[in-house]
């Protein structure tokens, strides 16, 4: 606060204009859709007009600088959708944003030398980024954690760590955040999911009905982290039951009981045939294209790569029928190379969900007898054919028991 006060970045003024109570901000007359905030559509009572004396911060001053961020990095603001919208704020041009609040409220950050003025929340809820890890205070510990690799934030608040908080760390002569990326809003009956409209659904309902692990996985499937997404109980039941319950349940079950039965509960030899080809090569795939989308935050895609190769694996059974070829003595290879190529797929798929269903992964590592994902180093176990075999496997109960009704 003291660097913008001594660089002449901070100035004393009135403004007159309108504040949102719900947002904690203020908006020009062009920012409002049908008069009223663009947020809070559904309380007109939240918009107020006010005039007071502030303190204020150079914005403006500081416009070429945030236009030569993002010609350099582009990839500064993400999504692109985000981004553009950053960009057209930036072209439409600046004005100084009060950064204080004059009304002696009881609560709040005294201003520096003004009793009467505190801090504007906002204003100081960016500046807690850097001071809650040591900055002007340890400096060894803030440079090990700033600048920070990605900012992650909601929609509603991307003009405040997009423009403002960039703009604040250049006057201050700190480095600014390698990323920001900014999120959607999850929506259901055609709004957002807001306490204060009521629109809300339960996450402990919804973690009680699916379970921690499922509700994790459904919430990443069906609401992709980059734009806002619809939710329902109806549509969780349905992923639920074709991804979780069809899907890779299905696979692991199948896999484990076909080896119980057929190769005497052991990892069977390897033998590749044009489905095993078919399937590794899914799993290459996977590998790449989930890590590709997991490093962008594109978590949807990143579990539907998942969820291909175990697509690839259910299919694989039904084109080489291992059932069909355990009645036949003659075909002991083809049967042990259609086994173990299923069951590496059910290995690299446990390791592949751990950050994402971490309690079913290491079910499913314990089944086939591998290290547990949070023992094991990513690039032992990133590749295809680590099974030994005649490592011993179990069975176990149904991963996720499919859903005879909708959830609640």
């Amino acid at each position: 606060m003291r660097r913008w006060i001594a660089n002449g970045d901070v100035y004393k003024g009135v403004y007159e204009g309108l504040y949102c109570r719900g947002c904690e901000a203020f908006y020009d007359e062009s920012e409002l859709i049908d008069g009223r905030c663009p947020i809070h559509r559904d309380r007109p009572d939240y918009l107020q007009r006010v005039r007071e004396e502030n303190f204020f911060f150079r914005l403006s001053r500081y416009a070429p600088a945030l236009k030569e961020l993002f010609a350099k990095h582009p990839e500064f603001t993400v999504p692109e959708a985000r981004r553009n919208e950053v960009l057209g704020w930036l072209d439409r041009g600046l004005k100084d944003i009060s950064v204080s609040r004059g009304r002696n409220l009881e609560w709040g950050i005294p201003w520096p030398g003004e009793p009467g003025h505190t801090v504007y929340v906002w204003f100081d809820a960016l500046i807690n980024y850097v001071t809650g890890i040591g900055f002007g205070t340890d400096e060894a510990k803030f440079k090990k954690w700033w600048p920070a690799d990605v900012h992650v934030i909601g929609l509603d608040i991307s003009r405040f760590h997009c423009i403002y908080w960039p703009a604040m760390l250049l006057a201050a002569g700190v480095p600014v955040p390698t990323q920001v990326f900014v999120h959607g809003f999850l929506e259901n009956r055609g709004g957002k999911l807001s306490k204060s409209s009521g629109n809300v659904m339960d996450p402990f309902a919804f973690a009680e009905e699916f379970g921690v692990d499922a509700a994790r996985y459904l919430l990443l499937r069906e609401a992709p982290f980059e734009k806002s997404s619809p939710i329902s109980a109806e549509s969780f039941a349905a992923r639920f039951n074709a991804d979780l319950a069809n899907g890779l349940g299905n696979l692991v079950s199948r896999t484990t009981t076909l080896i119980a039965r057929s190769a005497g509960g052991r990892v069977p030899q390897p033998n590749e045939g044009a489905s095993e080809r078919a399937l590794r090569e899914r799993a290459v795939r996977t590998l790449k294209e989930h890590d590709e989308a997991a490093a962008k935050l594109y978590f949807a895609d990143a579990l539907a790569a998942i969820f291909a190769l175990v697509s690839e694996g259910n299919q694989h059974f039904q084109r080489t029928q291992p059932w069909q070829l355990a009645k036949d003595e003659s075909k002991g290879r083809e049967l042990a190379g259609s086994l173990y190529a299923g069951l590496e797929a059910v290995r690299l798929a446990a390791y592949l969900l751990y950050p994402y269903t971490p309690n079913v992964s290491a079910r499913i590592t314990e089944l086939l007898g591998v290290a547990s994902p949070k023992d094991s180093s990513w690039s032992d176990v990133a590749r295809w054919g680590a099974l030994k075999a005649g490592d011993p496997i179990k069975t176990g109960p149904a991963l996720f028991p499919r859903l005879d009704r909708p959830a609640a």
